[in-house]
């Protein structure tokens, strides 16, 4: 007697039901259009280019494994002209430009990108899949090979599509393009060592023809070559560099014109490396000899020479080293009369008491200027007074008769024509050259550097008196 089997006992696969692998593509069709890379709606391209990268990034999953879908786009600059309808031979003749154009910049430096896909191959475009985990299996990498051949197909995508495998400091990538004419690979590959075959270009040129397999002859292949040499800059190389220290502030043979000398020049070499690449542009296989045993390349011989120079991050210039200790003052909240010890000499327990009192001078320019020998106890500034007279005459050159660094004639600033009439520039920040506030600058941010933060308040004490002074006397203020 034959046993009734139960229906529901069978084991039926529903074939309607998507697996997961046809829901990652069904993903990436769905992001692809969302994204208007399909040729029948992505944009045009333009003229030029700025260096700013525009991305996209979409999260997607394929059994178990974690996948960040991105798009990469350079953006326009403001005001370039389009170019003529997108079809498949202008897609494809800006990516064959890109090759040959990246030819002189392959392996100098990054162009901003996310990958260096970008700089490899000069993309102005392409789509990323990258893992969360290093995709290193070979039949997952197969697998999602697969799928975005399929997925880049539906679409009808007209970019670029690269997949990023092995593991991420390789940066090893599988790339893909195709049109209703041509397939592009954009495949690279990580080597340990470099073996016999790829040591020269006959080797190369072989294994390309070789990953090719056609079936009738081929033509010749056109290469571009090149070659770089890079010297790495390291602390052994003398760099020359004026340090102002305070041995100018001594007083046997002080000069003057040590103030406006303002430190400039960085402290160390700015040059990381320099790259010197000697560059092939096109030609044919034939056109030069490159085997195991002879070789026709000769780097003086190159046709185009370029040189890269690589700057070092975080350069510390002498010059924005001294701006930057003046700005700092701003956040000092220290008294002068604290920083020179006048306080105490003084008895001042509220600086505002002596407001209405007469001023107390300290350098021999003030006590001459006031007709009175002031006495200020044994206080004695930092800046030795005839160091101090002889920078005081060079801000007020009036004080004395026969000055050797008198004001100019006519001090003049950057005007403009607006409606018949002169106006000052909007946008002017500083003062005239050789003027008061030029020279009071100049020597302020030479003693800060040399002496610290005693000296300048020295000088500036010196300074207010001297206003003070010609102000109560009805004293015109030159400069």
């Amino acid at each position: 007697m034959n046993e009734e089997i139960d229906e529901y006992d069978i084991y039926h696969q529903d074939f309607t039901t998507a697996s997961e692998w046809e829901v990652f593509i069904a993903r990436l069709e769905e992001v692809m259009q969302e994204w208007h890379l399909p040729r029948s709606k992505l944009a045009k391209q333009f003229s030029d280019y700025t260096k700013k990268w525009l991305t996209k990034a979409e999260d997607i999953k394929l059994h178990g494994l974690d996948f960040r879908l991105t798009y990469h786009a350079l953006e326009p600059l403001r005001g370039c002209e389009e170019t003529d309808n997108i079809d498949d031979h202008s897609i494809l003749k800006d990516i064959q430009n890109g090759l040959w154009g990246s030819t002189t910049k392959f392996m100098d430096d990054t162009d901003g990108s996310a990958f260096p896909v970008s700089n490899w191959f000069g993309l102005k475009r392409y789509l990323m899949l990258c893992p969360r985990s290093p995709l290193v299996e070979g039949s997952v990498i197969k697998l999602v090979m697969s799928s975005v051949n399929i997925a880049f197909a539906n679409v009808d995508c007209g970019v670029p599509f690269f997949v990023k495998i092995r593991d991420h400091w390789q940066h090893t990538y599988l790339g893909i393009y195709e049109d209703t004419d041509f397939k592009v690979f954009f495949d690279t590959i990580h080597l340990e060592r470099i073996s016999n075959q790829c040591s020269h270009l006959s080797g190369l040129v072989g294994l390309f023809k070789s990953k090719i397999s056609s079936p009738i002859p081929l033509d010749a292949v056109v290469i571009s070559v090149k070659f770089s040499y890079e010297l790495k800059y390291s602390d052994t190389f003398a760099w020359r560099q004026r340090l102002l220290s305070n041995e100018f502030l001594s007083i046997d043979g002080f000069d003057v014109m040590k103030l406006i000398d303002i430190p400039f020049g960085l402290e160390s070499s700015p040059i990381q490396s320099a790259l010197l690449n000697a560059i092939w542009p096109q030609f044919r296989e034939s056109a030069i000899v490159d085997s195991s045993t002879f070789s026709d390349i000769d780097p003086l011989m190159a046709p185009t020479w370029t040189i890269t120079i690589k700057i070092r991050n975080n350069i510390r210039g002498q010059l924005s080293d001294t701006i930057d200790r003046v700005m700092q003052l701003l956040e000092n909240k220290q008294l002068i009369m604290d920083v020179l010890g006048l306080s105490k000499s003084l008895g001042v327990v509220n600086p505002l008491h002596k407001i209405t009192e007469a001023p107390i001078t300290i350098s021999k320019l003030v006590k001459a200027a006031m007709r009175q020998n002031t006495s200020v106890g044994e206080f004695k500034g930092p800046i030795a007074d005839d160091l101090l007279m002889t920078m005081l005459y060079y801000v007020f050159p009036d004080a004395v008769a026969n000055n050797s660094y008198p004001y100019p004639d006519q001090l003049e600033v950057e005007n403009k024509q607006e409606n018949g009439e002169t106006r000052l520039c909007s946008y002017l920040k500083a003062s005239p050259v050789d003027g008061l506030v030029w020279r009071l600058s100049l020597t302020a941010a030479s003693l800060i550097s040399a002496g610290g933060l005693p000296y300048l308040a020295h000088l500036w004490y010196e300074f207010t008196q001297e206003l003070q002074y010609r102000w109560e006397h009805r004293i015109l203020i030159q400069g």
